[in-house]
């Protein structure tokens, strides 16, 4: 369709997106481990899953912050 704009979703939703993608793969890594008996899924807990759900939550507060630093 010629001369129809295209809507692109401002950069705080991008990111806020992004963080809570992070969250979930970081969930779901710390779900599957506790569903496996193993020594290794305790170690995946801890070196996979705590650092996704970390980063995403630092993430997700930055783009709350910069958000309002940026003025729009």
């Amino acid at each position: 369709m010629i001369g129809t704009p295209v809507l692109e979703t401002p950069v705080v939703e991008r990111r806020i997106r992004w963080a809570s993608l992070l969250i979930v793969a970081g969930l779901l890594v710390q779900l599957a481990s506790l569903l496996v008996i193993h020594p290794l899924a305790f170690v995946a807990f801890l070196m996979l899953g705590c650092p996704l759900v970390g980063i995403g939550i630092i993430s997700y507060l930055l783009a709350l912050v910069s958000s309002d630093s940026q003025g729009h």
